[in-house]
């Protein structure tokens, strides 16, 4: 065997550095491209689907939790930084007091997250209308569609915003467009910018953005009107008031388990002899004598986790206490008004 020279082991030492290098360096780069890919995966943003409900309802504990536990998982995932598209493929029934609190939530989370939301087409007809008539769709990214705006259920409705007492002068307008007698039309008026009033200055805190919503319909004599604020809910205003506090306490230890629909009926003041406050304001009281005057209708008032409503069919009023908070107020009521003939 012949025996390697000292020139021979110098050149086989050099070769292995050589390769040693080469490999260290291939590894490198292998590793800097799993670390450059996981890097971009992390820079990306996934897009998450959330399927709507098949029904926009307040009134139901199931559907409204079922609702609620929507708008929550839309909101968790935005705060998370993922984009939201929302499929509205399953959804068929749209109840005012639903669409509108929906409606509220989704357009705040929209502002609050810009370029982050999105949705599909509604299958469901009537809910396409709706959702293009009230410029929802477009609000998420949709282009409008050539689509004619006729169901009954739809086209009388109409959908009103603002962010101060100024902004009362859209349903001004808005009324003037329904054919009423002018008495009726300033008791709305009235009635309506009290709502307005009573959110601006009580529903949310000085740091909180200062909205509310409304949707209106003036059809076969009847007017119905829905007005939301994403704010504090009356029960927690209330408990802001110092003039209330001994009452208030009193009355939620009488009542545990019934504290926000309590709350309600002392804003609502059905009963007078029941607080014998005369300092509370009226506009709740004023908005449920509109519908008392009538046997046609009814006044719904839906806040934090209490509810109050009164049938004028049956001239009966009820109030429940459900299980979840929608962390707000909606404030809902219908009526059959007087035309005005003249017009």
């Amino acid at each position: 065997m012949k025996k390697t020279t000292r020139k021979q082991k110098i050149r086989n030492l050099e070769f292995q550095l050589k390769e040693f290098k080469r490999t260290r360096k291939i590894a490198a780069q292998r590793k800097h491209f799993r670390f450059s890919k996981k890097k971009f995966s992390c820079l990306t943003e996934s897009v998450v689907e959330i399927s709507a409900p098949k029904e926009f309802g307040l009134i139901k504990q199931e559907t409204r939790d079922i609702l609620l536990s929507f708008l929550s998982s839309i909101k968790s995932h935005l705060e998370k930084g993922d984009k939201v598209n929302i499929s509205f493929n399953d959804t068929q029934f749209l109840l005012p007091c639903g669409t509108l609190w929906a409606t509220a939530k989704i357009e705040y989370l929209n502002n609050k997250h810009p370029n982050k939301l999105s949705c599909t087409y509604p299958k469901n007809e009537v809910v396409h209308q709706l959702f293009q008539h009230i410029g929802l769709l477009e609000k998420l990214g949709k282009s409008t569609r050539k689509m004619e705006i006729n169901a009954e259920n739809v086209k009388h409705w109409h959908y009103v915003s603002g962010k101060s007492t100024d902004d009362v002068s859209k349903f001004k307008t808005l009324l003037h467009s329904f054919s009423l007698a002018e008495d009726t039309r300033t008791g709305l008026f009235e009635s309506m910018s009290e709502a307005v009033t009573n959110t601006i200055h009580w529903a949310y805190k000085d740091d909180q953005p200062k909205e509310w919503r409304m949707f209106a319909q003036y059809t076969n004599g009847k007017l119905t009107v829905a007005i939301c604020d994403l704010g504090m809910g009356i029960p927690c205003s209330l408990k802001e008031k110092p003039e209330l506090k001994e009452y208030l306490s009193s009355l939620i230890h009488k009542a545990k388990n019934k504290r926000d629909t309590s709350l309600i009926e002392v804003a609502v003041e059905s009963n007078r002899s029941k607080t014998r406050l005369p300092h509370r304001g009226k506009g709740l009281k004023d908005m449920l004598e509109l519908v008392k005057n009538g046997t046609v209708g009814g006044f719904s008032i839906y806040s934090n986790k209490g509810a109050f409503d009164y049938n004028a069919a049956n001239r009966k009023e009820f109030g429940k206490d459900f299980k979840s908070a929608i962390n707000g107020t909606i404030i809902q009521w219908q009526l059959s008004v007087e035309s005005n003939h003249e017009q």
